[in-house]
Protein backbone atom coordinates (compact mmCIF):
# COMPACT_ATOMS: atom_id res chain seq x y z
CA UNK A 1 0.00 0.00 0.00
CA UNK A 2 2.45 2.54 0.96
CA UNK A 3 4.48 1.27 -2.44
CA UNK A 4 1.87 2.55 -4.31
CA UNK A 5 1.23 5.91 -2.55
CA UNK A 6 5.22 6.74 -3.69
CA UNK A 7 4.76 5.57 -6.67
CA UNK A 8 1.28 7.56 -7.62
CA UNK A 9 2.96 10.62 -5.87
CA UNK A 10 5.85 10.43 -8.01
CA UNK A 11 3.63 10.15 -11.59
CA UNK A 12 2.07 13.33 -10.40
CA UNK A 13 5.14 15.34 -9.29
CA UNK A 14 6.48 14.13 -13.15
CA UNK A 15 3.49 15.04 -15.08
CA UNK A 16 2.92 18.83 -13.62
CA UNK A 17 6.68 19.01 -14.10
CA UNK A 18 6.55 17.89 -18.26
CA UNK A 19 3.30 20.25 -18.43
CA UNK A 20 5.28 23.56 -17.33
CA UNK A 21 8.33 22.81 -19.26
CA UNK A 22 5.93 22.20 -22.53
CA UNK A 23 3.97 25.07 -21.68
CA UNK A 24 6.46 27.90 -21.52
CA UNK A 25 8.03 27.56 -25.35
CA UNK A 26 6.07 29.34 -27.46
CA UNK A 27 8.18 29.41 -31.27
CA UNK A 28 6.77 32.63 -32.71
CA UNK A 29 8.31 35.18 -29.79
CA UNK A 30 11.05 36.95 -30.55
CA UNK A 31 13.01 38.19 -27.00
CA UNK A 32 13.61 41.63 -27.23
CA UNK A 33 16.82 42.91 -25.05
CA UNK A 34 16.30 46.09 -23.22
CA UNK A 35 19.85 47.33 -24.19
CA UNK A 36 19.09 46.61 -28.03
CA UNK A 37 18.91 49.37 -30.57
CA UNK A 38 18.22 47.02 -33.55
CA UNK A 39 15.73 47.49 -35.66
CA UNK A 40 12.55 46.12 -36.04
CA UNK A 41 13.06 44.75 -39.50
CA UNK A 42 16.13 43.43 -38.73
CA UNK A 43 14.38 41.39 -35.90
CA UNK A 44 11.73 40.18 -38.11
CA UNK A 45 14.18 38.93 -40.36
CA UNK A 46 15.81 37.19 -37.90
CA UNK A 47 12.83 35.15 -37.45
CA UNK A 48 12.27 31.68 -39.97
CA UNK A 49 9.34 32.59 -42.28
CA UNK A 50 9.39 36.13 -43.21
CA UNK A 51 10.35 37.75 -46.51
CA UNK A 52 11.01 41.48 -46.37
CA UNK A 53 10.89 42.96 -50.11
CA UNK A 54 13.22 46.26 -50.03
CA UNK A 55 14.78 48.07 -47.66
CA UNK A 56 14.34 51.07 -44.88
CA UNK A 57 10.61 52.96 -44.72
CA UNK A 58 9.06 51.31 -47.94
CA UNK A 59 10.07 48.13 -46.99
CA UNK A 60 7.15 45.11 -47.28
CA UNK A 61 6.88 42.31 -45.32
CA UNK A 62 5.49 39.05 -46.08
CA UNK A 63 5.28 35.42 -44.68
CA UNK A 64 6.43 32.74 -47.00
CA UNK A 65 3.74 30.58 -48.04
CA UNK A 66 1.29 30.44 -50.95
CA UNK A 67 -0.40 33.16 -52.04
CA UNK A 68 -1.55 35.27 -55.44
CA UNK A 69 0.67 35.87 -57.94
CA UNK A 70 -0.95 39.76 -57.89
CA UNK A 71 -2.17 40.42 -55.09
CA UNK A 72 0.37 39.54 -52.33
CA UNK A 73 -0.70 39.99 -48.81
CA UNK A 74 1.38 42.16 -46.68
CA UNK A 75 1.68 41.48 -42.68
CA UNK A 76 -0.96 43.38 -40.34
CA UNK A 77 1.19 44.91 -37.40
CA UNK A 78 -0.57 45.52 -34.25
CA UNK A 79 1.27 47.93 -31.52
CA UNK A 80 -0.13 47.59 -28.18
CA UNK A 81 -3.54 45.66 -29.48
CA UNK A 82 -4.50 48.66 -32.02
CA UNK A 83 -4.21 47.49 -35.76
CA UNK A 84 -1.65 50.13 -37.69
CA UNK A 85 -0.75 48.63 -40.86
CA UNK A 86 1.56 47.32 -43.28
CA UNK A 87 5.27 48.20 -41.87
CA UNK A 88 5.31 51.25 -43.20
CA UNK A 89 2.98 52.91 -41.08
CA UNK A 90 4.57 51.39 -37.81
CA UNK A 91 8.21 52.28 -38.77
CA UNK A 92 7.19 55.92 -38.76
CA UNK A 93 5.62 55.34 -35.05
CA UNK A 94 7.66 53.42 -33.72
CA UNK A 95 11.00 53.47 -31.71
CA UNK A 96 13.14 50.46 -31.96
CA UNK A 97 14.26 50.27 -28.33
CA UNK A 98 10.87 50.93 -26.92
CA UNK A 99 9.85 47.05 -28.06
CA UNK A 100 9.06 44.88 -25.28
CA UNK A 101 8.77 41.64 -26.92
CA UNK A 102 7.01 40.87 -30.99
CA UNK A 103 4.91 37.71 -31.55
CA UNK A 104 4.38 36.84 -34.81
CA UNK A 105 0.86 34.74 -35.84
CA UNK A 106 1.03 32.94 -39.11
CA UNK A 107 -1.98 29.95 -38.44
CA UNK A 108 -6.02 30.49 -39.15
CA UNK A 109 -7.05 30.21 -35.24
CA UNK A 110 -4.48 32.89 -34.39
CA UNK A 111 -5.25 35.45 -37.33
CA UNK A 112 -9.01 35.19 -37.46
CA UNK A 113 -9.54 37.63 -35.06
CA UNK A 114 -8.04 40.00 -36.97
CA UNK A 115 -10.31 39.41 -40.24
CA UNK A 116 -9.27 40.50 -44.19
CA UNK A 117 -6.92 43.03 -42.88
CA UNK A 118 -4.80 39.82 -40.96
CA UNK A 119 -5.09 37.11 -44.11
CA UNK A 120 -1.41 37.90 -44.95
CA UNK A 121 -0.30 36.86 -40.56
CA UNK A 122 -0.14 39.36 -38.30
CA UNK A 123 2.67 40.59 -35.66
CA UNK A 124 2.24 41.67 -32.31
CA UNK A 125 4.67 43.98 -30.82
CA UNK A 126 4.25 45.28 -27.41
CA UNK A 127 6.00 48.29 -26.10
CA UNK A 128 7.38 49.42 -22.78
Amino acid sequence: MKNIFILIFILIGCNTAIKKNVDSFNPNKINVSKSSNISLLNRIRAHPGIYIEGAGENAKVYTRGVSSINNQKEILFVLNDVQVGNYSQVSKILNPSDIKNIIILRNASNIAFYGFRGSGGVILIETE
